[in-house]
Formats: structure tokens, C-alpha cells, sequence
């Protein structure tokens, strides 16, 4: 690039509050060009960059920043409020207009989505006591499991820094002020506090950390000139910063996407390169080579492990030294298939090279390498005679295994080696080597108990490939056991750093085996057998995870043809119904956009080499197909189920989409009693209101197939006002709006509802009436809110002083928001004449 006249830092040049503001934006413009990642958004490129954000509906309006996944598509969005220095204490109105805006678009699912988009305040310096303890409570609240961690953890004198507790508050008191007179639950809070952030930058001056970060990014493509090129990114970002623009990589100029290209990398052409052959041993030719060829099945050993060398003693025949000075000559060669690094011996190439030296096993070695096999293998983890949350520190306690991992690893692979080319024995009887493997693996598993399974854990998927049909005897004979040796093994799931999951190998061995077509049903139906069992945990490796990616529509992970993959769904529907259904959801549209795909097997060759994974349209089309039918089917008559199912209406094909229709109209589902009716009602409710408030958006659903599902609402809606009104009591308030636009108008509308809900609830069955609905309901404080406007003095004779303390959380918020808004319609005088006569001290 030419030398370019320098331009002034537009910083230097104005209010330091508006170009703090320029040079954050402009930081993200550098990371969009330099293929940099947006803070607290997933590393996915950077797509657009919206300044002003205001124009289109957002109240957090300095910086919109849009990131999109390459794969799927799928995009995210982090909101940005800049200021320049900010306090966060009460008395701050500047922070007072920062959480109004972000709590204004943390409730607009028009423009957030929660648990993806997120929101931040970026400021300059902070004083120590906030960016300390305001920085730990929003770490707090992504790190805690749920609301109650979390506050106990503020709430630990020792845990929680001095002021976080203050700040708390402090937040609360914002947020409290932009509500009004609406109740702020803890849930809310916590909700709130999980999606914003706070980023400080030391931008504005000639100096700083983030400065010289981004000079860095810059110079990976501009190194003679970062300066220039960071003040034309800032001059841009201002000039576009006017219009309220959006920022897009085709819309910036050529000069600035010039300085930002790749540089092509210019490789030597293939005539000038050296034409260098390294020499190749013949290995069939060397004198060591039956050693070598027993070495293969071996695989590896450790120097230092006395039982590894034991071993190797006993395999080979002859003394461990013997062997050393054969195998140290090997290594010397210019292409040794053995490797030696930090103690530890390997064979490469194991698989070529015994197609090369096979001929030299014969049937007694088979026989030694099985019973080593087995005596090896057969061992448990001594770190499970540990306590689960000791067991990370088992060397310490010198609960070890007594052959090296090392050692275990290669003799599994051997195993896995010999059962996928048995033919490579060609001086051994018919039939041995895969028998060798069969027995192994039958001596191994048959009637293990689950520590030798939980040992074995990582070894199972290659074992797996030694013996497949005998590997699946084994797990479908041990999930027969009672008790199954599976379930004491889910029992031993932990979590955390130091967490375990014995399962893991388990699973892969399965998913291995399930790209084999002869395999695909046997294995289906043991994960769905698996499953069963599962009592579920916080590992994504689970048998249900497990059977879903294996049969995923779009991106199926086996060979078997789309017939065989709908014989596995409906064996697995006659055999775990319950099973079937959780995995039928899951293959339905829309389910799973994106996957990490299953294990592959590693020896057996069953995946060519030019094979594609996906599908065709026509293959995803009669899946698709098939299993919505047979969700439809397998829903029946079932309110759960078919409530289920509603939600997903709009994802089926049509001809399940009239099938379920036609159960929802039938007269044994408006037969069913009102209660059991309820759930169906409210999630077609549900359904329609989504698709009719976002109507103008492109959804599946044409309209006159909402107004058939509207239809069926009406036919089966509740004439109880008990089960009528349970929908409406939720903290989701935005879900219940009739449509877009004033928000504040839709909140008074359906706060009036509740009001006449409540009232027509206690007019049919009093005060006990409408304490049986608010242990009903999701948000009791709303049911509280609305009793607090019917005039009635037996509500306080009831309430006070009885459930003040009382122990049931839902009772509890209940009363406490019908005294605040008793207090807020009639204040002081409310509350000093009620009859406290009878009240004793507590």
C-alpha cells in the first residue's frame, strides 16, 4: 500500500465522551475486518454492526453488534451501552437510564432473544469498589446453578466482597423504578443479571492496553502503518456513526478492505522441490521381524512399569534386555515403525504392518495374546475403592492400575486390529483370529460387574470393533442384570473439574457400531434400553443424545438405508415406548439445527473413503415423514403427549398435520374431563397467539390453518374460570400480549384480565378457592396483585396474621404482593386499620 497522509485522532480533537463512544465502535469495526471475536458472544465472525441502534427499535442504542455461525447460520447479538464513566449507585440517573434501556430490550423478544443475545454496559475506568464487586455479582450469576445459589452466595459474608451486596441493591433499585409498581421477582433478577455485562475500555488516549491490541490485530495485515489505519476505521465508524448506519463488510470502502486482504501465500512449484526418497526397509526381510509382528498386537509399553515388561517377557519369549537391543536397532532405521518417546514405546502403522508380517502369527501365539489379553484387561480401577470426589487424586494415594494405560490401549487396539483383518493370519487355523477376539471380549464382559465396565470405560469403543456381534451380546445381557451393572455406573456420575462420566465409552462404542447397517437396530434398541435406565445428569453424553444424532434426519450417522432406519425407530416405539416418544420429538423439523456427529469406529473400514454424510431431500422427506406419523400414532390420546405435540404444529408434514388435527377433534378428546383437557387447551392457546402476534414475520403456518387449530381451541376450551385463567398467571408477560406495539397498553390490558380473572374466581369459590389457583399457578404474585384490588375484609382475616411465615414459598409471594399493592391503592391507612388485636409477637 502507498504511504497515506496521517490523519489526527479524532479523540484529541473533541468531548471525550462522544469519541470514547467512536473508538468502542470502532474496536468492533477492527475486529469485523480482522476476523476478531466479539466479547461474551460466541466466536463466530462478526456480521453487522449497527450504530444508533434507537431508529430500529432499540432502547440499549450506541452499539448493536451481530455475529452469525458459518455452519448454520444461526445469529447472535450483543447490545452495547457506551459511556464513557458511569456510578452505579442510586442516585445515578445516567445508570438509572442504562437499566432502563436494558431491562426495556431484555423484554422485547422482538429484538432480544434470551439465553443467546446479550446486553453490556462499556465504560471507560471505573472506581475500584464497582468495577470489583458489580464485575462479581453478574460472574455470579452465570456461574451459580439457579436463583437460590446465587443468593445465598451475596448473601455469605465470607464469600461475597464487602460492597456486592450494596450493589445488589443498587441494581434492584433501577430496575424496581423502571417496573413501577410491578413486582420484581428474584427469578427475574437473576434472569436479567445472566444476560448483561460489563466491559471496561481504556480507549480515548494515545496509550492503552486495548489500543495496543488492536494495533496488534491490525498490523497482522498492515504492519508498516496500524496508525493510519485505525484512525480511517475511526473516521468511518464516525462519519456512518451520523446516519445511525449499519455496518456490513461489502458496504466499507475499497481502500480500508484493501488493507485488510490476505496476502497470497506463494508456494515453490513442484520441479524445484528436492525429489528426495527416503529408503524403505523390507520388513518381511528383517531379521526380528516374527518379534515385530507380535509387537503389533502388543502395541505399546511403558519402560518403567514392571508388569508392562513382564508382558512383553511372556509374549515375545525371550528376556525384556534381548528384546531392547532388537528393538533400539529397529528404531535406527530411516522408516521404523517403532517410536520411543519420554519411556514410552509405540508401534505405528499397525494396521499395514500386519498385512505385511501376519503370516508370521500362528495359533499359539493367538492363544498366548489371548489369555495376556484377558489378565490385562480383567483388572479394575483401583481408584474405585476411592470415593468419587477423591478418585482425581489416585496416584496419590497409589490406587493405580498395575500395567500402564500405555500397555492397555495398545492391546485393545490389537484386539480391534486382528478381529478387522483376521485374514492378514494367514498361517493361523480358520476362524482363530476372529475367535481370539470373540473370547476376549465374552471372558471380559460376561457377567462384569460395573467397575470392571466403569475400568474398561475408555477402551470400550476399539473394543467394541474387535467383536461387535459379542460386544453386543455382552451390553444386552448386562442391562438384564438385576441389578444392572449400568445403573450402579450412572450413580458414579459427578461433575465439576475434577466430574466423571463412566459411560462416555460406552456410548461411543455404540455410536461406532451403529455405521454398520447389520448392527443398526441391535444397537438403536440398546441405547433406547440404555436410556431407560439413565436417571439423567449435566453430561451431554447421554443414550437419548446418543440415539437422536445417530438417526438425525439431515445428518444421518450410519450406512443404513433410510428403510432400516425406520425399522430401528419403530422397534425401538414396540419395545420403549416411552423411550421412542422423547426420540421421535427430537426427529422431527427444526429440532436440531446443528451436530457434533458420533463416533466414528477407527479400524474397521465400513466408512468408504469417498462417502458424503447428509442426506438427500427426497431421503430427509419420507423420514421426516415417517416419524411425524408415527408421533402422531404414538401420542394417541394422551394429554401430555398430544400437548407436546402441538408445539411442534406447525413443523409437521401435512398429512400428520391433519392426522393430529383429527385426534384433537375427536369425541374421546372432548370427552376427557375438564383438568386433564386443560393442558391441551393451553398449549393450543399458546400456539395460535405466537403465530398470530408474529404474523407479519415468515411462519410455517399459512392462515387458514391457524384458524383451523383455532377452531379445535375454541371446542375445547374450559368452562371452569379455575382452569380458564391458569395461563394468564405467568412472569412471561410478553407471551400473552393479543399484539406488537404499546407495550406499556398490552401490560395494563392484561393486568385487567387478571384483576377480573381473580374476582370471578373468588365470587365462585371464595378466598380458598383462589389459594388452591395461586399453588396452581406459575407467578402466585400475580394472583396476588389482582386480589389486592377486590375490597373484601375476610382476604386479611385470612391472610394476616396466619401466613406471614408461612413455609410455602408460593403462599408466601402471594400475601406479600397482596400487601404491597393493598398499600400502594389505599397506603398508610390500609395498613394501620387493619384489627391487629389478636396478633402475638413472633
Amino acid at each position: 500500500m502507498a504511504k497515506m497522509k496521517t490523519l489526527s485522532n479524532p479523540f484529541s480533537t473533541g468531548g471525550g465522551g462522544s469519541h470514547f463512544e467512536a473508538h468502542v465502535q470502532a474496536s468492533f469495526l477492527a475486529l469485523m475486518l480482522t476476523g476478531g471475536h466479539a466479547p461474551c458472544l460466541p466466536c463466530w465472525p462478526i456480521k453487522e454492526i449497527k450504530l444508533q441502534g434507537k431508529i430500529e427499535g432499540f432502547d440499549t442504542d450506541d452499539l448493536v453488534v451481530v455475529v452469525e455461525d458459518v455452519n448454520s447460520k444461526e445469529r447472535r447479538k450483543l447490545l452495547g451501552q457506551v459511556k464513557h464513566s458511569i456510578a452505579m449507585t442510586q442516585g445515578s440517573a445516567l445508570f438509572g437510564e442504562v437499566m432502563q434501556a436494558a431491562w426495556n430490550d431484555f423484554n422485547n423478544p422482538n429484538r432480544f432473544s434470551k439465553n443467546k443475545d446479550i446486553i453490556a454496559l462499556i465504560t471507560g475506568p471505573l472506581c475500584a469498589t464497582d468495577a470489583h464487586n458489580v464485575q462479581w455479582l453478574l460472574n455470579q450469576a452465570r456461574h451459580t446453578k439457579n436463583v437460590d445459589e446465587f443468593f445465598r452466595n451475596v448473601l455469605h459474608a465470607n464469600f461475597s466482597p464487602s460492597k456486592s451486596i450494596e450493589k445488589l441493591k443498587v441494581i434492584q433499585h433501577h430496575l424496581k423504578a423502571v417496573k413501577g409498581s410491578k413486582y420484581l421477582s428474584k427469578d427475574e433478577l437473576y434472569e436479567f443479571l445472566n444476560h448483561f455485562h460489563l466491559l471496561g475500555y481504556d480507549l480515548g488516549n494515545e496509550f492503552g492496553v486495548v489500543l495496543s491490541l488492536l494495533h496488534s490485530h491490525i498490523s497482522q495485515f498492515q504492519q508498516q502503518y496500524p496508525q493510519w489505519v485505525w484512525s480511517r476505521i475511526v473516521d468511518i465508524v464516525q462519519t456512518w456513526n451520523q446516519d445511525a448506519g449499519t455496518i456490513t463488510p461489502d458496504k466499507l470502502p475499497d481502500d480500508l478492505l484493501e488493507a485488510f486482504k490476505q496476502k497470497a501465500v506463494v508456494e515453490m512449484p513442484e520441479k524445484f522441490k528436492a525429489a528426495q526418497e527416503k529408503s524403505k526397509t523390507d520388513w518381511t526381510q528383517h531379521p526380528d521381524a516374527s518379534y515385530l509382528a507380535l509387537a503389533v498386537l502388543i502395541g505399546a509399553w511403558k519402560e518403567k512399569s514392571q508388569c508392562d515388561l513382564q508382558v512383553i517377557t511372556q509374549f515375545l519369549g525371550i528376556s525384556y534386555n534381548e528384546w531392547l537391543n532388537k528393538a533400539r536397532e529397529i528404531l535406527h532405521c530411516p522408516d521404523s515403525p517403532l517410536s520411543l518417546k519420554n519411556g514410552i514405546w509405540k508401534v505405528v502403522n499397525r494396521a499395514e504392518l500386519l498385512d505385511l508380517l501376519g503370516s508370521r502369527i500362528f495359533d499359539q501365539n493367538l492363544e498366548m495374546f489371548r489369555l495376556l489379553a484377558v489378565s490385562v484387561l480383567k483388572e479394575s480401577e483401583p481408584s474405585f475403592e476411592l470415593p468419587a470426589e477423591e478418585r482425581y487424586a489416585a496416584d496419590i494415594h497409589g490406587k493405580v492400575l498395575k500395567c500402564s494405560h500405555e500397555l492397555r490401549k495398545g492391546i485393545a487396539e490389537g484386539l480391534a486390529i486382528l478381529g478387522s483383518q483376521p485374514d492378514a493370519c494367514g498361517n493361523c487355523s480358520q476362524w482363530k483370529a476372529e475367535e481370539t477376539c470373540v473370547l476376549v471380549i465374552r471372558k471380559l464382559l460376561n457377567d462384569a460387574d460395573w467397575a470392571l465396565w466403569g475400568s474398561l470405560n475408555s477402551l470400550l469403543p476399539t473394543l467394541a470393533e474387535a467383536a461387535p456381534g459379542e460386544f453386543l451380546n455382552a451390553v444386552e445381557k448386562a442391562m438384564r442384570l438385576a441389578p444392572s451393572p449400568f445403573d450402579e455406573l450412572f450413580s458414579q456420575e459427578s461433575n465439576g473439574i475434577t466430574g466423571h462420566n463412566y459411560l462416555t465409552g460406552l456410548l461411543w462404542a455404540l455410536e461406532g457400531l451403529a455405521w454398520d447397517e447389520q448392527y443398526l437396530v441391535r444397537v438403536c434398541v440398546a441405547l433406547a434400553e440404555l436410556a431407560s435406565h439413565d436417571p439423567g445428569g449435566q453430561w451431554v453424553n447421554r443414550p437419548s443424545n446418543s440415539l437422536s444424532t445417530i438417526l438425525l434426519p439431515w445428518y444421518p450417522q450410519t450406512l443404513a438405508s433410510v428403510d432400516k432406519r425406520k425399522v430401528a425407530v419403530q422397534t425401538i416405539l414396540n419395545e420403549w415406548p416411552d423411550i421412542a416418544w422423547k426420540l421421535i420429538i427430537q426427529l422431527l423439523p427444526g429440532q436440531h439445527q446443528t451436530t457434533s456427529g458420533s463416533y466414528e469406529p477407527n479400524w474397521r473400514k465400513i466408512i468408504p473413503d469417498n462417502w458424503e454424510n447428509g442426506a438427500t431431500n427426497q431421503e430427509y422427506s419420507q423420514q421426516v415423514t415417517c416419524y411425524a406419523e408415527l408421533a402422531v400414532t404414538a401420542a394417541g390420546q394422551e394429554p401430555d403427549r398430544l400437548s407436546e405435540l402441538i408445539d411442534h404444529f406447525d413443523k409437521l408434514p401435512k398429512p400428520s398435520f391433519d392426522q393430529l388435527l383429527q385426534v384433537l377433534t375427536s369425541q374421546a378428546i372432548s370427552d376427557l374431563p375438564e383438568d386433564q383437557r386443560l393442558s391441551i387447551w393451553d398449549h393450543l392457546t399458546k400456539f395460535t397467539n405466537n403465530h398470530r402476534r408474529y404474523s407479519d414475520e415468515k411462519l410455517p403456518l399459512a392462515d387458514e390453518h391457524i384458524s383451523r387449530i383455532e377452531q379445535v381451541t375454541v371446542q375445547l376450551a374450559p368452562k371452569n374460570p379455575f382452569n380458564l385463567y391458569q395461563h394468564i398467571f405467568t412472569d412471561q408477560d410478553y407471551d400473552l400480549y393479543d399484539e406488537n406495539g404499546d407495550w406499556e397498553e398490552q401490560h395494563k390490558i392484561l393486568n385487567k384480565r387478571r384483576d377480573n380473572a381473580i374476582s370471578e374466581i373468588f365470587q365462585q369459590d371464595g378466598i380458598e378457592g383462589v389459594i388452591r389457583f395461586a399453588e396452581f399457578v406459575s407467578s402466585p404474585e400475580q394472583v396476588g396483585e389482582a386480589l389486592g384490588v377486590i375490597d373484601d375484609s375476610v382476604i386479611e382475616r385470612t391472610f394476616l396474621p396466619h401466613f406471614l411465615d408461612s413455609k410455602n414459598n408460593k403462599l408466601k409471594s402471594l400475601v406479600s404482593v397482596f400487601i404491597w399493592r393493598r398499600y400502594q391503592l389505599n397506603g398508610w391507612e390500609w395498613c394501620d386499620g387493619i384489627d391487629k388485636s389478636d396478633w402475638t409477637p413472633a
